[in-house]
């Protein structure tokens, strides 16, 4: 059955209406934190990779001569260790820049950001910041919070990638003593200033994307719709618990037009038949405002609700119209503990279509989490990052930063024996539980 559920996953990316574009769309390069759920220092993480391109460099994208950006990259840790945190700061970031709904009438009490909890950490501010590149422009974003939902900072710089030795050119910098300034070449947003009412937890770049149709944010408003859509793709959040999830998925599809509605639920089917070949069809019903998915499964006498599914069964439901779309449009997925509900073979499929440029054509880029080492095997030490807490605070290193991990080595191997940290202590809790019972 895994082998016929695994071809499915593959090929379905033949069918995917892809017109190929080199154009740079949307791929984050670098992240930093502080003072961020359980991550305590600041931390900065590069998804680069030095050096041109070649056929062993398996899912990366080659952005200028001598720079790579990895597609695909996953956090290993122990559980608590704070992979988590590591996702929910990069879609944090992309939620403060790209947010839609981030109106003037938001509640004062609205939390942007969690701090960590630890004494070390009372009274500090909250740092975030990323890299990126949007259409053809590498931009800097950096912002900075106190007391959970007060922006006290916030940048953003802007390098022109066409232009040889270009350097970065400040689009606006807002500060709580000195307010909202401009770069030279973006004085004539000024005039914006007198038409916004910027409150202290609202981010000044999402007014500009909402607000001002100007060149300083042509980038965010022409990409606004691809990137905006897959902010986050999690196995489980606290704020997000599958019924939701099922239900966000069920909206999307329902909000095409019928042709595109009736192609997205083949696909969603014939991807959910990996798991049960019984699954014949699906159907969206909406009456009285009350949304329900049916699942047709053959030889049954009657649909039964996705609730009843299994539980790998509602979580591909939930994602995979997202993941396709965004082979489709080219973005940014962020999916966390990608083990939680998929059988391994199946979660290493669905993975190892970002590092694959014959279906990524679009270049989507993937972060993701998982307890599966098997996942190791489609990275290379570049895209591996190991999460650990030390000290009450989460750590967050790239493998290739360590001494003795090597390229050629059995990664997996000496991942599982700890020499690379990041992993439980399995005779300790063994101990324990022992001692419990």
């Amino acid at each position: 059955m895994y082998k016929n559920g695994l071809d499915s996953l593959i090929l379905f990316a033949y069918n995917i209406n892809i017109t190929i574009n080199c154009k740079i769309i949307y791929m984050i390069t670098k992240i930093s934190f502080s003072n961020f759920y359980s991550i305590g220092d600041e931390r900065e993480i590069s998804f680069l990779k030095g050096g041109i391109y070649s056929e062993k460099d398996r899912g990366y994208f080659q952005y200028k001569k001598r720079e790579k950006v990895s597609l695909i990259n996953g956090f290993f840790g122990s559980n608590a260790s704070g992979k988590s945190n590591v996702l929910r700061a990069i879609s944090t970031i992309m939620r403060l820049i790209f947010n839609v709904n981030n109106s003037q009438d938001l509640s004062k009490q609205l939390v942007l950001v969690r701090p960590n909890s630890h004494k070390k950490y009372e009274n500090k501010s909250t740092k975030l910041g990323m890299d990126f590149l949007l259409g053809s422009n590498y931009y800097q974003y950096n912002i900075e919070i106190e007391n959970v939902n007060t922006i006290v900072r916030e940048e953003l710089l802007l390098t022109t990638l066409d232009k040889k030795n270009a350097k970065a050119k400040k689009i606006f910098l807002r500060t709580k003593k000195n307010g909202i300034s401009f770069g030279s070449e973006y004085q004539g947003l000024k005039d914006y200033l007198s038409l916004a009412n910027i409150e202290d937890y609202q981010s000044f770049i999402s007014h500009l994307i909402n607000n001002v149709n100007a060149k300083a944010v042509a980038d965010f408003i022409n990409y606004r719709k691809t990137v905006a859509v897959f902010l986050k793709t999690d196995g489980y959040d606290v704020s997000v618990p599958i019924p939701v999830a099922i239900l966000n998925s069920a909206l999307k599809i329902s909000s095409l037009n019928q042709d595109h509605k009736q192609a997205a639920l083949k696909l969603t089917q014939e991807m959910m038949s990996c798991f049960d070949e019984s699954i014949e069809a699906l159907q969206i019903i909406n009456e009285n405002n009350q949304i329900s998915i049916k699942v047709k499964h053959r030889d049954f006498i009657h649909s039964i609700d996705m609730l009843e599914e299994s539980a790998g069964t509602r979580e591909l439901f939930s994602h995979i119209f997202d993941i396709i779309s965004t082979f489709k449009t080219g973005g940014v997925v962020v999916y966390d503990e990608t083990n939680r509900y998929f059988h391994p073979d199946i979660e290493i499929a669905l993975l190892s279509l970002f590092a694959n440029k014959e279906f990524n054509l679009k270049n989507s880029q993937l972060f993701f989490a998982s307890h599966n080492h098997d996942t190791m095997d489609l990275l290379d030490i570049n895209q591996t990052f190991i999460v650990e807490k030390q000290d009450m605070s989460s750590l967050v290193y790239k493998l290739a930063e360590i001494e003795n991990a090597k390229q050629r080595d059995n990664i997996k191997k000496k991942y599982r024996l700890g020499l690379f940290g990041g992993s439980p202590d399995i005779s300790l809790f063994d101990y324990r539980l022992k001692q419990l019972l």
